[in-house]
């Protein structure tokens, strides 16, 4: 395998494959993880004789103490500051409301973002894949319709159990946290024994976190073959966890090189980056102004909605808050088009990369004739 003659491959196909900076431009927007986790105090839930749920009675006075305490803040903080920044009485709450409102159009736009990423990223892996197949490129109607499909939703669950690593960590914090609790809290902790055990928690959390780096590192590069073998083999999960490793286990010398030639790559994008930011400055002070000039029309309807419950200068905040993330999208679109170019190219050079490891058996198989009428 050529990884200059890849990498050379990859760059004609994205610059003149115009369709897949559109959908780098979406993975730019959408190429972005989260986790959550959960912890408690170790107590644990208990089913009686009856089936009925029971609460630890620690817990339960917990959370009745913050209920009284969100009870006592609505019925007397609210108003105390409401006096205090001049705002006639009610406005906070309904505020409050609001913000609500915005969390909840937040979570379904992550939402609606997440199926967007997933498309994304399976069109762009299919359209190169039928461009270096057939030499067709597809309009964006086409490539979407290749992503829309189970293909997606297949990559995203091999990236969620992929992320699993990270909620173990988390999990694994969690309770070096509760550790430390309990013995700074612990009667008769002296200093010295607590130093100690401070050293030892941070060594272990500093080893922790190098492997966790390590392993992340490899499984991202493992993921890039899983999510091939699912989108280009019509593979479940499970057979595209076997097909991409059976792939790597047999390639691990080329993948290898490959991926230190991505590395290195990456880098100086990094160097070229700062000049790119230098030089973009004009460019992205117009589209600053063009964001705010697109922001500001739904802005000021925002605001005339919010002004039928809310005065002074609330209706104006929650009018900024719904308009902002549109302002940074278009405000930002140089960077974010940008962006979307490199992952666009990346994609594209591992798509490459696994379409010829996937050849070379074939290759070597056609190969083996000539061999032998050379030898006889």
């Amino acid at each position: 395998m050529d990884p200059i003659k890849i990498l050379k491959r990859a760059w004609h196909i994205v610059w003149n494959y115009r369709v897949l900076w559109i959908f780098g431009f979406i993975l730019a927007l959408t190429a972005s993880g989260s986790s959550g986790g959960s912890g408690n105090n170790g107590s644990r839930f208990n089913i009686n004789e009856r089936e009925e749920f029971q609460m630890p009675s620690n817990m339960e006075r917990e959370f009745n103490s913050a209920g009284e305490a969100f009870e006592e803040f609505f019925r007397q903080g609210l108003p105390a500051l409401e006096r205090e920044l001049d705002l006639p009485s009610g406005e906070l709450s309904t505020m409050l409301w609001v913000i609500g409102a915005f969390i909840l159009v937040m979570i379904i736009v992550g939402l609606a973002m997440s199926v967007a990423r997933y498309v994304s990223e399976t069109s762009v892996i299919r359209m190169v894949d039928e461009y270096e197949s057939s030499g067709k490129m597809l309009s964006f109607r086409e490539g979407w319709r290749l992503g829309w499909n189970r293909k997606a939703w297949r990559l995203f669950l091999i990236n969620l159990i992929l992320s699993l690593p990270a909620f173990l960590l988390l999990a694994f914090f969690v309770v070096i946290g509760f550790t430390v609790y309990k013995t700074a809290s612990a009667p008769g902790a002296g200093s010295g024994g607590m130093w100690a055990s401070w050293a030892g928690i941070v060594a272990i959390v500093l080893v922790v976190l190098f492997v966790f780096a390590i392993l992340m590192v490899f499984l991202g590069l493992l993921q890039k073959f899983f999510w091939r073998a699912a989108a280009l083999e019509d593979l479940g999960v499970r057979d595209s966890f076997r097909s991409g490793w059976q792939t790597f286990r047999e390639n691990w010398k080329d993948i290898g090189i490959m991926w230190l030639v991505m590395v290195g790559l990456g880098i100086a994008w990094a160097i070229a980056s700062i000049i790119l930011f230098v030089i973009s400055i004009p460019v992205l002070a117009i589209t600053v102004v063009a964001g705010a000039v697109v922001a500001a029309i739904p802005g000021l309807l925002l605001v005339g909605f919010f002004s039928l419950f809310l005065n002074s200068y609330l209706p104006w905040i929650a009018g900024g808050l719904f308009v902002l993330p549109l302002f940074f999208i278009v405000g930002f679109s140089p960077w974010i088009f940008l962006s979307g170019l490199t992952l666009t190219y990346t994609s594209t050079v591992w798509t490459l990369v696994y379409r010829e490891l996937k050849a070379l058996p074939s290759l070597a198989l056609d190969d083996e004739p000539e061999i032998m009428q050379l030898e006889e």
